[in-house]
């Protein structure tokens, strides 16, 4: 290793899935293949080696992944593997919400963060089950994300609205946190769905967690069938299997709501497209999002969107015509707005976000922090 090199750590051993995968995977996909440059990551994905090896990339996989061990790890052991292997950075990136302890007065940091529960004005109950996680999201996380927050911090976000909502919370430089937006790569080409000619089609991309609220959508019919409104031809196909929401299940046995919806399960990428290209409507309840991927995908083909009027909606498809965000556990709202688009089967110009923000810029401010620049936005 040449160590005149700037050495960059970059903490990922927690992200083994999901939104966090993806973000190494980003991170990695874009490291400028700079020789001045150093960065060794600390991942627990040995296949992410093979796929972004690159001139300036060391891998070290820690056993530190999850709980307890994770938290030993970004407290003291990282610092000792520091000390244990003669290698001290000139910057640390914690790509996992969390700060690390090393040196903060004198080493500079840059938090990712992605987490949005520490940011929303909700409360969860710690003895429900299906609650507890997301109280220990908003309640004692934190805690980890601003534990180490020094002069010599920076912070990046995935949305602007974090950005604001971080600077409060922790009483942190809104001059010293960027907003960076993951990649968006949408297919240009996706089979088209085909579904029953006699059916309004509504597609709900969701998941079985309280935050994505997805008894709005019962809710609604609810309200359309108790005011005389023929709701036989409203199916709905929402992506995970039945019996995994239990609460919207119990909706749905009570009010006799069984044909109208259709639990499609987990399915790939490319079948999501095509049920976004061939649906009629898009419905996107979910009160807690760091970004909102589903929209944007829904707004590229040109659907009218259905969506809970929260600062992620507003900020990714605050300008697309086809969007109407309502205001959740708004049964009437979100029934009229349903019939109403049934009314009209509108299509509407494909929607494409002009994000300038991207990775291009997160290694910017890399070389700034490690050059003594000023980093501005």
């Amino acid at each position: 290793m040449n160590l005149s090199r700037k050495i960059i750590f970059v903490n990922a051993t927690a992200l083994i899935s999901g939104g966090g995968l993806s973000t190494i995977k980003q991170f990695l996909e874009n490291i400028p293949e700079d020789i001045n440059f150093n960065y060794i990551i600390f991942c627990s994905d040995k296949s992410l080696e093979r796929d972004f090896n690159k001139i300036n990339t060391q891998y070290v996989f820690p056993k530190y992944k999850t709980g307890l061990s994770r938290i030993y790890w970004d407290m003291f052991g990282l610092k000792q593997w520091s000390h244990d292997n003669g290698l001290r950075p000139d910057l640390i990136i914690s790509l996992q919400n969390t700060t690390i302890n090393f040196d903060n007065e004198s080493i500079p940091q840059i938090s990712y963060v992605m987490q949005a529960i520490p940011f929303v004005n909700k409360k969860w109950n710690l003895f429900k089950k299906n609650e507890r996680t997301l109280w220990f999201y908003k309640n004692i996380y934190p805690y980890f994300m601003s534990m180490f927050l020094g002069k010599k911090h920076f912070v990046v976000t995935q949305s602007k609205w974090i950005r604001s909502e971080f600077s409060n919370k922790f009483n942190f430089p809104i001059e010293k946190i960027f907003p960076i937006r993951p990649i968006v790569n949408l297919s240009e080409l996706s089979v088209k769905k085909e579904f029953p000619n006699d059916e309004f089609t509504i597609f709900c991309p969701s998941s079985p967690f309280i935050y994505k609220n997805n008894v709005e959508i019962a809710n609604a019919l609810i309200y359309l069938n108790s005011h005389k409104k023929n709701i036989s031809k409203f199916k709905i196909y929402i992506t995970f299997d039945k019996g995994s929401d239990k609460e919207l299940l119990n909706i749905i046995i009570k009010y006799k709501l069984e044909k109208n919806f259709s639990f499609i399960g987990r399915i790939t990428y490319n079948e999501m497209l095509s049920y976004y290209n061939g649906c009629n409507l898009v419905v996107f309840p979910s009160y807690l999002e760091t970004f909102g991927l589903p929209l944007l995908e829904a707004a590229s083909f040109g659907k009218p969107i259905i969506a809970a009027n929260e600062d992620y909606a507003q900020e990714v498809i605050g300008n697309y015509e086809g969007a109407k965000l309502l205001k959740i556990h708004s049964p009437e709202k979100w029934g009229k707005a349903i019939l109403n688009e049934s009314n009209n089967s509108m299509i509407y110009n494909k929607y494409k976000a002009n994000f300038k923000e991207s990775w291009k810029y997160f290694f910017e401010l890399i070389e700034n922090i490690l050059n003594k620049e000023k980093t501005n936005v």
